[in-house]
C-alpha cells in the first residue's frame, strides 16, 4: 500500500484551528496511514509548541511550507509574526523535522502597493529574508505575485490602497533578482504557478519518497484538478475556506469580499 500525502493547507491556518484540524488528523489521517504531512503556515513557532509539537511529531515526515512575507505586523498582514520572528523559529522548527530540506520558506506573495503617492512593496524585505532563510540552511523557496481579484482590489482601496500594475518585463526582473538572491546563497527561487515561468511542485512527490527517512514512495503523479502551471502531485487536502482565518491579511483572495 502506498502511503498518503497529506497538505494541511494554508487556508486553515495550523496557528488558529488545532480544534479542528487535530481531531481530522487522528481519526482520518493517523500516522500508520501517512507517508508525509505538508503543513502551510505563517506561524512557525506553532509548530514546535502543544499542541500540534506533540501531534506531528508521531509522524514519518513533515514537511513544512513557511510563508515570510516581511509584511507581518503591518497593516498588510495585522496578525503575523514580525519577519525576524518567523525567522528566528526556523531552526528549532527544521531540528524538529529533521533537516532544513524539509523545510521551504515563501516569500509570496510579492506585493506593490501605493498609498498617497508613497509605494509600499516588500520586493527589498523578500531579498533579505531568502538571504537570512538560506543562512540557516533552507535551500529552497517558492513566490508569486500578488492576485488582484475584484473582492482583493476593492478591499485594499477601502485601506487607501492602490495596486501596483506590473508588466511581464517588470516581472522577470523581479524574480531574477531574487533568484540570484537565493543562487548565491547556493539556494534555488521557484514561482508558484506564475503565467510566463516555468511550472513547479510545491508539492513534489517524488522529493517527498527522497527525504523519506524509510525512502517509502508515494504517488508522484500530478494533482487532478490544478493549474496547467501547477506541478502539485496528488495529496489530500485538509484545507477549507469555510473556516474563518484572523490573520487579517488585506491581499488574501480567500476572505470574503
Amino acid at each position: 500500500m502506498i502511503k498518503t500525502v497529506v497538505s494541511m493547507s494554508r487556508r486553515t491556518d495550523p496557528h488558529w484551528h488545532h480544534d479542528k484540524l487535530i481531531p481530522v488528523l487522528e481519526r482520518r489521517y493517523p500516522p500508520e496511514k501517512v507517508h508525509t504531512l505538508v503543513v502551510w503556515t505563517k506561524f512557525p513557532e506553532t509548530l514546535v509548541s502543544r499542541p500540534y509539537r506533540d501531534v506531528l511529531s508521531r509522524y514519518d515526515q513533515v514537511y513544512c511550507h513557511i510563508t515570510i512575507t516581511g509584511l507581518g505586523g503591518t497593516e498588510l498582514e495585522p496578525n503575523v509574526p514580525r519577519p525576524q520572528e518567523a525567522l528566528g523559529a526556523l531552526a528549532a522548527l527544521a531540528e524538529f523535522v529533521g533537516s532544513p530540506a524539509r523545510v521551504r520558506v515563501r516569500p509570496d506573495p510579492l506585493v506593490v502597493l501605493c498609498r498617497q503617492g508613497k509605494i509600499l512593496t516588500n520586493i527589498t524585505a523578500a531579498e533579505t529574508i531568502i538571504r537570512q532563510a538560506a543562512r540557516l540552511g533552507i535551500a529552497v523557496f517558492s513566490t508569486s505575485f500578488m492576485e488582484t481579484y475584484p473582492k482583493v482590489t476593492a478591499r485594499l482601496k477601502k485601506h487607501g490602497f492602490e495596486i501596483v500594475p506590473l508588466s511581464q518585463q517588470d516581472r522577470r526582473r523581479v524574480i531574477r533578482g531574487l533568484a540570484q538572491s537565493a543562487a548565491g546563497e547556493s539556494a534555488a527561487l521557484h514561482t508558484c504557478a506564475v503565467p510566463g515561468f516555468p511550472p513547479s511542485k510545491c508539492i513534489d512527490g517524488e522529493l517527498l519518497a527522497r527525504l523519506h527517512p524509510a525512502k517509502l514512495p508515494c504517488r508522484a503523479d500530478k494533482a487532478a484538478g490544478q493549474r496547467p502551471l501547477c506541478g502539485c502531485t496528488h495529496s489530500v487536502d485538509i484545507g477549507w475556506y469555510s473556516m474563518t482565518c484572523r490573520s487579517g491579511c488585506l491581499y488574501c483572495y480567500a476572505r470574503p469580499g
